[in-house]
């Protein structure tokens, strides 16, 4: 998951009590190459110019919001690099299933998630991210699906996508045999080919009376919905093992050219692009956009995945 930059400044280790440097050469030290006693590299440039320095400390994180948490030992690569950083993030948090991942550091019981989130769909709107919280209470709608794992890919959170439906009465497009990755870090909703043809072909069926747009990179199945006053777009379920679902509404189904304003061209946020290579076992790949205002609680300790609907603050 990517940090937004902050306007208070970068971290600075100097002014926390708690910080330790990690030595060179101890189980925690991630660096291949370490300089001097402490976990660090530095990668200079043939004019003698810096390009990057890397220092590995550990500390003590504090959430402090509704439900405080504090993660004791926490590692982080510290990094100056000579160059800007793309977009506005300022670093990546790790959330995976090693055992240096935020979650696995955090205080966990049977009561409370490892970690659970909310991305918010409009800039306005506020999403979260609670570790170690508590698990949704009985006055929540939500549905739970195990939690699965992928030798090829053990530090990545995968659940079974059952199949798709579109619109109601519809036949369900049934899911070749194989594992869905939750995925932080990719935007759209990858399938199998003939998945996505399945998918693709009704979709077309249903949408026939709106004039076809141009494909937007590989979203090729696309609309142009300028000088509308309405669309009329069946959404897109996706079932899981043990009857959980994901409903997806016009946002979180199309990418629209202007994210903004839905009376724009848009096209539906599901691919099965040809250089899409999937490891042994893994059939689908649920990005980002199509989790958008839905919490996702990975609750660890039962091996579940639970989705509760409409929870990011507007």
């Amino acid at each position: 998951m990517a940090l937004r930059r902050r306007t208070s400044g970068a971290f600075d280790p100097s002014r926390s009590s708690s910080v330790a440097h990690v030595p060179c050469g101890s189980p925690d030290c991630p660096l291949e190459a370490c300089s001097g006693r402490g976990c660090a590299s530095t990668t200079v440039a043939k004019n003698g110019a810096v390009i990057s320095s890397v220092i590995v400390v550990t500390d003590t994180l504090t959430f402090s919001r509704s439900t405080p948490t504090t993660v004791d030992n926490f590692r982080a690569n510290c990094m100056e690099m000579g160059g800007r950083t793309a977009g506005r993030s300022s670093g990546l948090l790790d959330l995976g299933r090693d055992s240096h991942s935020l979650p696995s550091r955090a205080p966990s019981s049977p009561d409370t998630a490892a970690f659970s989130y909310c991305l918010p769909t409009f800039r306005a709107d506020r999403g979260f991210l609670s570790i170690g919280a508590p698990l949704p209470g009985p006055g929540r709608k939500v549905s739970y699906t195990p939690l699965r794992s992928n030798a090829a890919l053990p530090n990545s959170y995968f659940v079974r996508l059952a199949g798709l439906s579109l619109g109601t009465g519809r036949p369900v497009i049934p899911v070749p045999a194989g594992d869905a990755l939750m995925a932080l870090r990719t935007t759209f909703t990858y399938l199998m080919p003939e998945t996505y043809a399945a998918l693709r072909g009704q979709f077309k069926e249903q949408m026939a009376q709106y004039p076809v747009a141009p494909p937007m990179g590989f979203l090729d199945t696309c609309y142009n919905f300028t000088g509308l006053r309405k669309i009329d777009v069946p959404p897109v379920t996706l079932t899981f093992d043990s009857g959980a679902s994901l409903e997806l509404g016009i946002r979180q189904m199309m990418y629209f050219e202007d994210r903004d304003y839905v009376f724009s061209a848009g096209c539906l946020a599901f691919a099965a692009p040809a250089w899409a290579v999937y490891p042994a076992g893994v059939a689908a790949v649920i990005g980002t956009l199509a989790q958008e205002t839905t919490e996702v609680v990975y609750d660890v300790h039962a091996d579940m995945v639970g989705f509760v609907p409409d929870r990011c603050e507007q």
